[in-house]
């Protein structure tokens, strides 16, 4: 694809792309940067291009692609005074059991398949709703609660709860 190409035929698709990536992300300035991080790794592909038949539908995917990617790397961040405080009311005893069981669920989750944990992700850290889950997915809300029912029960198998944990 030469760059005449590129810009008659990827360039213009960029409103649709940033519309789309604005919906997944629910940020503007996310959505540029992910417009423009997908415009640039198609200019690399550039020569890849001319042989795709639905550059429209390779360019969505692509960004769509990117979104995931930056959905997976967010990370939540907790103020350092409000973690003091939380932690400081705590019994160390608490706090200890508190640390274990997350650390147990953040090795249990990264034994998931990637879609379940870009659900997970989305229902407990991003707190979508299923309804925005299966639109920013392209999933349906009952496909979502299928796949979320069977994450929970590999979790359960994967963290048995112990006995005192449940009667606390």
């Amino acid at each position: 694809m030469t760059t005449e190409e590129f810009i008659r035929d990827i360039i213009p698709l960029q409103p649709a792309m940033h519309r789309m990536a604005e919906q997944i992300l629910r940020n503007s300035d996310d959505a540029a940067d992910a417009v423009q991080e997908t415009l640039a790794r198609l200019w690399h592909r550039r020569l890849r291009l001319s042989l795709v038949k639905d550059k429209r539908g390779y360019c969505l995917n692509a960004l769509r692609n990117e979104c995931i990617s930056m959905l997976r790397h967010r990370r939540p961040t907790v103020d350092i005074n409000t973690l003091a405080d939380t932690l400081s009311d705590e019994p160390p005893q608490t706090a200890l059991l508190a640390e274990q069981r997350y650390r147990q669920l953040d090795q249990a989750i990264q034994q998931l398949t990637p879609l379940q944990q870009q659900l997970i992700s989305l229902k407990y850290v991003e707190q979508h709703s299923t309804k925005e889950i299966a639109q920013i997915t392209g999933l349906t809300p009952s496909n979502i609660d299928t796949i979320m029912s069977r994450t929970y029960a590999q979790l359960r198998k994967i963290i048995p709860v112990a006995r005192d944990d449940k009667e606390q």
